[in-house]
């Protein structure tokens, strides 16, 4: 038997949770200029719960 591994990364109930899809929906009914910024935000915020996710749960020992 293992520890359950808690998720690191936060959650707001004060938002929806949409699918990717949507986001990219979202994001692209903006301006063209408006479209390059939140695609950016996007992606950094990708990448950083993917950081996050390695780093709290995939280096646990529960996946070596």
């Amino acid at each position: 038997m293992y520890n359950v591994v808690e998720n690191p990364i936060p959650h707001s109930n004060l938002f929806v949770t949409p699918t990717l899809e949507e986001v990219q929906a979202h994001i692209s009914s903006l301006p063209s200029r408006e479209q390059a910024v939140a695609n950016l935000v996007l992606m950094f915020t990708l990448n950083a719960c993917h950081q996050l996710v390695e780093d709290k749960i995939l280096s646990k020992e529960v996946f070596a």
